[in-house]
């Protein structure tokens, strides 16, 4: 093969792919549109000696002879579509569309972020509300009054919250923390993940890492979403009526199970971890 000539330094090993972006991204930097299939062709030519006896006397032997040339023509058909994720993230670095740095200013950019990853599937966690809520009431005293008016209330608080869970198809929450180069100190960026653009199945990852993969993941994404306390852009919205209130509310209630208000928000387009070969 080819590929065995090249000095390939490194493999990059995708666990999230936004491929609809990534075809959209990749379109605009060729101007063509995105890859389907690749052909390589090639041709293997056989030359061989053609040998005639000509009519001049047996004693001497005469022979003439010419070259004959045969081509033969290999074609060979390649799924395109593996190539484009690595062949759009070079090229948006070479183009300087990738920004390294976490900061406010990078708000609407391309940002590729390396750090720790955990995923929790809230979907997941829908079929065993029940049972840890009643696991939970049966662990609370319930002999004294105010135990009884403690366990109530909590039954109260925690049964909103449970019938919203129950209704809402969520996602796959994800959290990237990125570790500072001049200290210890995480920064936590929120994610949303679609199930279908997983390489993994979500229960396997669950049941291998838990919570938290282990070692560390680059994340290309959009910064769309910067901490509260770091948005001067915050726009104070008159009082409106019932409605406005209980959408407000309900929004609330959701951004309860999404990003933590100290944390930034991405929507990632690729993530990845870098394999490479043994050092000799």
């Amino acid at each position: 093969m080819a590929q065995d000539s090249q000095n390939i330094e490194s493999i990059f090993d995708f666990f999230y792919l936004d491929n609809p972006k990534i075809k959209s991204f990749y379109a605009q930097l060729n101007g063509l549109g995105a890859l389907n299939t690749l052909k390589n062709t090639s041709q293997i030519g056989d030359t061989r000696k053609m040998e005639a006896t000509v009519g001049v006397p047996t004693v001497t032997g005469g022979k003439m002879g010419n070259d004959h040339t045969v081509n033969t023509t290999s074609e060979q058909l390649y799924d395109g579509l593996p190539t484009m994720p690595r062949e759009m993230i070079n090229r948006l670095d070479q183009l300087g569309y990738i920004n390294r740095e976490l900061t406010p200013d990078n708000l609407g950019a391309l940002v590729l972020l390396k750090g720790y990853l955990n995923i929790t599937d809230i979907e997941v966690m829908k079929g065993v509300i029940d049972p840890t809520i009643k696991f939970t009431l049966n662990s609370m005293p319930n002999t004294t009054g105010a135990h009884k008016e403690k366990r109530k209330n909590f039954e109260n608080t925690i049964d909103p919250v449970i019938e919203f869970m129950k209704n809402v198809p969520f996602a796959l929450s994800c959290n990237l923390f990125v570790p500072s180069e001049s200290d210890d100190q995480l920064t936590q960026v929120w994610m949303s993940l679609a199930r279908e653009d997983m390489s993994s199945v979500i229960h396997d990852i669950n049941f291998k890492h838990g919570e938290k993969l282990a070692g560390k993941w680059y994340v290309l994404g959009i910064l769309d979403a910067i901490p509260n306390s770091m948005d001067s852009s915050n726009i104070i919205l008159p009082n409106s009526g019932e409605m406005e209130q209980f959408k407000k509310a309900m929004s609330e209630m959701m951004k309860m199970f999404g990003r933590d208000d100290e944390a930034y928000g991405m929507t990632p387009i690729a993530i990845f971890r870098v394999l490479k070969p043994k050092q000799i």
